[in-house]
């Protein structure tokens, strides 16, 4: 079980399973009766480790950030490699759990739940300033070009990684290297920010 060490194990159960539903199903076919099955339990039982599935996907956003975290402490080198490092980490993840880009980039649960929005909105933010501080350290070190627009180049980096799932999960229908993909799109995107690069 992937997930045991940060949740529990019937929590990370939990979230597993509902990853693999709103992979499957989408945000709107994840119901609890869905859940217990996939876990294998009846339905009340589910109540004892979650209070309802808004607290699952708060969970699954909150692991997401956590796992992020983990990862920048974990890469090194210089700004470039921790920018493909980074990827890199993302694009596994995906590819194993492809149902956490279904629920963090979904439109339909954000529009009726305000709180999701603004944890979603917090977690994007999260991800963008540690990018950012990355490409500030490039540019402190002279890798990337001082007149980087910095905003910019940070969302176009998070740009590589939607991009990079849309055309693997339908324009090759998941039967491509999603790292391979993204690091087409990451290699044009560092010819714009190295330094000395026009």
């Amino acid at each position: 079980m992937k997930f045991a060490e940060e949740l529990g194990r019937k929590k990370a159960e939990i979230v597993e399973a509902v990853l693999k539903l709103a992979d499957k199903f989408g945000v709107k076919g994840i119901t609890t009766k869905r859940i217990a099955d996939e876990v294998g339990v009846v339905e009340g039982s589910l109540y004892r480790h979650i209070g309802s599935k808004v607290e699952i996907f708060l969970t699954i956003l909150d692991l997401a950030d956590t796992l992020l975290s983990r990862a920048l402490k974990e890469i090194k080198g210089n700004a470039e490699e921790r920018l493909g490092q980074l990827l890199g980490f993302i694009g596994d993840f995906l590819q194993e759990f492809p149902g956490i880009y279904r629920i963090i980039f979904s439109d339909e649960l954000y529009t009726e739940r305000p709180d999701l929005f603004r944890r979603f909105r917090d977690f994007t933010l999260s991800l963008a300033k540690k990018i950012e501080l990355i490409l500030r350290d490039g540019i402190g070190k002279g890798e990337f070009r001082k007149d980087m627009e910095v905003e910019v180049a940070t969302f176009m980096y998070l740009g590589i990684i939607d991009t990079s799932f849309t055309i693997w999960n339908f324009i090759y229908e998941r039967n491509e290297d999603l790292k391979k993909i993204m690091n087409k799109f990451f290699e044009y995107y560092l010819k714009a920010v190295r330094e000395g690069k026009a």
